[in-house]
Order: structure tokens, then C-alpha cells, then sequence
């Protein structure tokens, strides 16, 4: 039983043409390499659904930036994450997208709440053996 489900889209310009990376699949998400996985990888990916009863229990975090990420680590505490491999959506860049081109102050600021957020699930997850 899955808790979550990451699913699959693909990247394409404004005029709906593929543009690389092409399919994000996150085929990373396999359950041979395990729920602890998520802790290695910067997000995970989109679009995402939930099992509801779970996503209510959980504290999530007011942000504005990985509010997802940390939802994502702590489902994967305790349940697996499903993924569908169809690709369900394209996702359009042009070329004033703000995720696309983002300074590199803010980027360090994006990539060091995401290692906090690493660091507190491990914590969480030392606790719960």
C-alpha cells in the first residue's frame, strides 16, 4: 500500500515541442532501493497524490519552498511511494520561468533548507528504531 504516488510528465517549450531533459520519470523510485532513497535526491518529483488519512496527520511545514519535499520525506518514513511511469502531463518552459533560471544566491538558499529538511528526517528516523 502506497501512502503517495509520484507520477510522470514531460518537459516541453512554450509551443508545446519536447525540449530536454524530455520525460522526468524518477525512475530512481524503485522499491528495491528503498524508502531511505528519498533522502538522496533533491524532490521528488511531480505530479504528486496522497492517501488522505496519512497527509492529515502529518505537520507540514509553511514555507513557501519544500513544503513538498518534507511531506514526501516523512510519507516515506513509514509508507512506500508509488509511481506511475505513463507520462500524465506536460510541463511548459519559456524562457523568463522562474524555477529554470534561478541566481545562485537563491539557489544555495533553496539547496540548504533541503538538506535541513534531510537532516531533520534523519533525526525523526534514528528516533524511531
Amino acid at each position: 500500500n502506497c501512502a503517495m504516488v509520484v507520477g510522470t510528465y514531460k518537459m516541453t517549450n512554450f509551443a508545446m515541442e519536447e525540449i530536454p531533459p524530455g520525460i522526468i520519470d524518477h525512475k530512481e523510485w524503485t522499491p528495491e532501493n528503498g524508502r531511505n532513497n528519498a533522502l538522496r535526491i533533491n524532490g521528488l518529483g511531480a505530479p504528486r497524490a496522497f492517501y488522505t488519512p496519512v497527509l492529515r496527520d502529518i505537520k507540514v511545514p509553511n514555507t513557501s519552498y519544500g513544503e513538498d519535499y518534507a511531506l514526501g520525506l516523512n510519507i516515506s518514513r513509514n509508507y512506500q511511494i508509488g509511481r506511475i511511469y505513463d507520462v500524465l502531463y506536460l510541463c511548459r518552459r519559456w524562457e523568463d520561468n522562474s524555477d529554470a533560471s534561478l541566481d545562485i544566491v537563491k539557489m544555495n538558499a533553496h539547496n540548504t533548507y533541503k538538506d535541513r529538511i534531510r537532516t531533520w528526517e534523519l533525526q525523526a528516523r534514528k528516533k524511531q528504531k
